[in-house]
């Protein structure tokens, strides 16, 4: 064989040589240049994460102010006792549910589709989520 055709058949091998071990160091490089997370996205993270959280247990329909009653149109099964939000707007209230009727009559739960009446320690707007 040739010296010349020796030379470029040693060239085009270390070439491909070359070019494996430089895609190596720069994928080690994309993954040790992990950007670090920025205020903004911990807060949305967060956020979402108590998103998450929280399930929709309804919605209020009606409010009635001289006797403080919340109706509630329900979405998921609620007991006597669980602690619920009431959310719209920059409005939230927090409370446990001590006194829930269905028709005037008290019950201790309510499943989804029921209309409830609960009582409230503070005044709540219609169109609030129901949120455990």
């Amino acid at each position: 064989m040739p010296a010349r055709k020796r030379v470029k058949k040693i060239r085009k091998v270390r070439k491909v040589k070359s070019v494996k071990k430089v895609r190596k160091v720069q994928a080690r490089k994309t993954v040790r240049r992990a950007k670090p997370i920025s205020a903004a996205r911990k807060t949305a993270i967060v956020r979402a994460a108590k998103k998450v959280k929280e399930k929709l247990l309804g919605k209020v329909v009606h409010f009635y102010d001289h006797i403080s009653v919340a109706i509630v149109d329900v979405a998921s099964p609620i007991h006597l006792g669980d602690t619920v939000t009431f959310k719209r707007g920059d409005m939230k209230l927090t409370q446990r549910v001590d006194s829930m009727q269905i028709n005037h009559q008290p019950v201790t739960e309510a499943k989804k589709g029921d209309v409830i009446g609960v009582k409230v320690k503070k005044q709540v707007k219609e169109g609030a989520k129901v949120v455990a």
